[in-house]
């Protein structure tokens, strides 16, 4: 499946999507009597005696009644409906340049704001123009929360939904996470290629194997009809987020794996998650979180990741899993059967969906090894 460039509007618009608004120039008494004008009005819900604004599956900006500075006025409503309606997607075409004789040199910079915008393409020629302007690099970039869990990665989501949908090349902020495929094999995506839906991670992907996933009603109802040529969306499970730590052998240490620590002189084996919340964030930390206190990364001597906690684990599993499972591998709550000497047994041999120790040790008298640190055929973490 090919992506589509979403910030270029096609040459010839026959259609629209539920979220695309066709934006034209027009006269300002809305006679809508030839070019972009006339296609709307016949097509896309124009109304006959409207020159100005949002009308049926458009957008009028009048063009016809005086020069560019009597112009701009209408643009700049234009802009600012677009910026409070993030997840319509604006195709400008080449208003002012038809009848009202306008060059695109002279109209294109009129719209400089609006190529700030996601939501708004643009036809190749001012496409063209506006890149030189290079308005995206005066954007101060979002960077990402210095502690990330799921709860923040929802949030994230939601505030760049459009983005997401769209597929648009995300710079910032650098976020990783890593998921579960299946039975030991663990993927990696960085921000703007997955998404949630209530407690459920999805994933996109381009590759038709995936076509039979594809969960197209919860794309629909996050996205609207927004994410065409977007790819597949499947339900994977949520494994981890990359923290900023480094362990004993340069890896990058994940939310959600055991790793084996020293600290003051004695060692643990411990699994790494957050502290505390967004909502007091003096103490939100990344911390090996035990039942009445705390060890933080930067406290340890050594670190050395040696598995992680997403053993047992259920296809129709949901939620936090690396608190879920970190709190059952930690044994906070005083109900794990299994010794931490089985638990670190498991915890090699992960992802897995095996739900009993003894297969466990099975996987172990058999020599079967679980390269739980990558997915064979993804890019290691730290080559991201």
């Amino acid at each position: 499946m090919q992506k589509i460039n979403k910030r270029i509007s096609p040459n010839h618009i026959s259609e629209l999507s539920e979220c695309e608004i066709f934006v034209f120039g027009s006269n300002i008494d809305g006679q809508h009597m030839g070019g972009a004008a006339r296609y709307a009005y016949d097509n896309f819900g124009a109304e006959w005696g409207n020159g100005v604004g949002p009308q049926g599956q458009c957008y009028a900006i009048p063009t016809m009644h005086g020069p560019l500075s009597e112009i701009k006025p209408y643009v700049d409503d234009f802009i600012e409906y677009a910026r409070q309606h993030p997840m319509n997607r604006f195709l400008l075409t080449r208003i002012g340049c038809g009848i009202a004789g306008f060059k695109d040199e002279q109209m294109a910079p009129l719209f400089l704001e609006a190529f700030k915008l996601p939501n708004v393409s643009f036809p190749v020629e001012w496409f063209i123009q506006l890149i030189d302007y290079n308005p995206l690099q005066d954007r101060e970039d979002e960077k990402a929360p210095p502690v990330i869990n799921m709860k923040v990665l929802q949030r994230l989501c939601g505030e760049h939904a459009y983005t997401i949908g769209a597929g648009f090349h995300w710079t910032e902020p650098d976020v990783l996470i890593r998921y579960v495929i299946d039975d030991n094999k663990f993927g990696y995506k960085s921000m703007g290629n997955f998404f949630f839906f209530d407690d459920c991670l999805y994933v996109w992907d381009y590759d038709d194997v995936w076509a039979p996933d594809h969960n197209a009603d919860v794309v629909d109802a996050i996205f609207f009809d927004e994410c065409k040529g977007r790819g597949y969306a499947h339900r994977v499970l949520f494994a981890g987020v990359k923290t900023p730590y480094k362990d004993s052998k340069g890896e990058s240490i994940f939310t959600g794996d055991v790793c084996h620590i020293k600290f003051h002189g004695t060692e643990y084996d411990f699994s790494l998650s957050t502290l505390g919340s967004e909502d007091n964030l003096e103490y939100f930390r990344y911390a090996f979180v035990l039942d009445n206190h705390c060890i933080y990364p930067e406290e340890c001597e050594s670190i050395t990741r040696v598995g992680t906690v997403l053993y047992m684990l259920n296809p129709d599993d949901s939620g936090d899993l690396v608190e879920e499972k970190g709190c059952e591998f930690m044994d906070i709550y005083g109900q794990n059967p299994d010794s931490i000497e089985q638990r670190l047994e498991m915890a090699k041999f992960t992802p897995s969906f095996y739900r009993k120790y003894w297969e466990y040790a099975a996987l172990k008298v058999l020599e079967i090894k679980y390269d739980w640190r990558y997915y064979p055929g993804f890019p290691k973490p730290d080559e991201k």
